[in-house]
């Protein structure tokens, strides 16, 4: 913005009824302008570091993460050097906020959530996946997954297991999962017979094959960044 539509900007807000328009001067306008723009940076670089550690195309995947799964996107961007913009106090004075950022209310806790929506790509259908899990639960080196509709006893363990531990809270928070619904599941357990621990669970609609390959690695990626 220029000085001059800075100071039109300011002026403008002096006609607006109920505004504290002293608030609005414009040197807090310019710095809030320009913390918009490194904050606008500083998004488009972790999304672009997340897209390269998880494996994701830009133009075909689109992510969103809860919990402790943005914990451990925030310590990933922290350990490359990528540091949330702090918004300048003038700038939250003229807002009267404490200040934004796109981690606060949204990461932290034992459980978290990791989205992953595929676009359709020529005759590949799109669709997406969920992974849940609980950081208190890490993944071993071998993992298997295990299909929570057609598993048989292990399937039914495995739910079990599921829906009597944070597991089963976290899958309640986002509309829950039953046997009957269109959507596929499995359980990433440790060991490669099914048999062991369940360390977390994906939730599949028309992309099986990418959970199949994908989430017990996204998941191992995830936890590692949590300590």
């Amino acid at each position: 913005m220029t000085a001059e539509s800075l100071a039109q900007a300011a002026a403008a807000a002096k006609t607006v009824p109920g505004l504290d328009a002293e608030r609005f001067t414009p040197e807090a306008m310019a710095a809030h302008a320009e913390w918009r723009e490194r904050h606008r940076d500083y998004t488009g670089k972790v999304r672009d570091l997340v897209n390269q550690t998880f494996g994701l195309d830009a133009e075909r995947n689109g992510w969103a993460a809860g919990g402790a799964a943005l914990t451990a996107i925030r310590n990933l961007a922290e350990k490359n050097g990528l540091i949330e913009p702090e918004m300048p106090p003038a700038v939250a004075n003229m807002l009267q906020t404490t200040g934004e950022s796109m981690w606060s209310g949204k990461s932290g806790g034992s459980t978290g959530m990791f989205d992953v929506t595929f676009l359709p790509n020529g005759a590949e259908k799109g669709g997406n996946l969920r992974i849940l899990f609980d950081s208190g639960r890490k993944p071993s080196a071998d993992t298997s997954l295990v299909d929570l509709k057609r598993g048989g006893t292990n399937a039914q363990t495995a739910l079990s297991n599921i829906r009597a531990s944070a597991l089963g809270a976290s899958l309640d928070s986002v509309s829950g999962w039953t046997p009957g619904d269109a959507a596929n599941a499995y359980a990433i357990t440790n060991g490669k017979d099914g048999h062991g621990g369940v360390v977390g669970m994906v939730i599949v609609n028309g992309v099986d094959d990418e959970a199949k390959e994908r989430s017990a690695n996204i998941l191992r990626t995830l936890q590692g960044l949590i300590p």
